[in-house]
């Protein structure tokens, strides 16, 4: 079953819903990111009115051809979201349009502070190394903090109460 939800064609069937052609390098052009890029663009730190706004406008007005539990994802299910991303995350398929509005979708559930959505999110960017990204950095920023840390600050609390 795995197999067959991972293994969809390149190129979609439905006319609406065309691959975009591949940008070339940051470095050689201009500083706008396309808001179907943002998710893999930039970090959690980086996202204003301005990118969340035009975020919005992509995935209210985006309708991916065979994309399940999107009315979810796009009525706040954080879940349904995750799901989605959980099933176009195959390495084969990680620069289709299909899969960045579909993970625009989870990146709107990430800045709305969903700790599913940032894990995934943060899941995905890191299967981008498989691509030759570097992307070590932007993977960490969507990470929330390591148990470690997590124990570390909640003995830090008690020590400070305690005293």
């Amino acid at each position: 079953m795995a197999n067959a939800i991972l293994a969809f064609p390149r190129q979609p069937t439905h006319a609406t819903f065309e691959t975009t052609p591949a940008l070339p390098p940051a470095a050689e052009t201009d500083t706008a990111i396309p808001t179907h890029q943002l998710w893999r663009r930039l970090p959690a730190d980086a996202f204003g009115e301005t990118e969340r706004a035009a975020l919005w406008d992509l995935i209210a007005t985006a309708r991916p051809f065979s994309v399940d539990h999107w009315p979810e994802a796009l009525a706040g299910d954080d879940a349904a979201a995750v799901a989605i991303a959980l099933k176009l995350c195959g390495v084969d398929v990680l620069d289709t349009y299909r899969h960045d509005v579909a993970l625009s979708m989870l990146l709107w559930h990430a800045l709305k502070d969903s700790p599913a959505a940032r894990t995934t999110l943060a899941f995905t960017l890191d299967r981008r190394r498989y691509l030759g990204e570097d992307v070590e950095q932007l993977t960490r920023s969507w990470r929330g903090p390591s148990r470690v840390e997590i124990r570390r600050a909640a003995v830090q609390a008690l020590v400070e109460a305690l005293s």
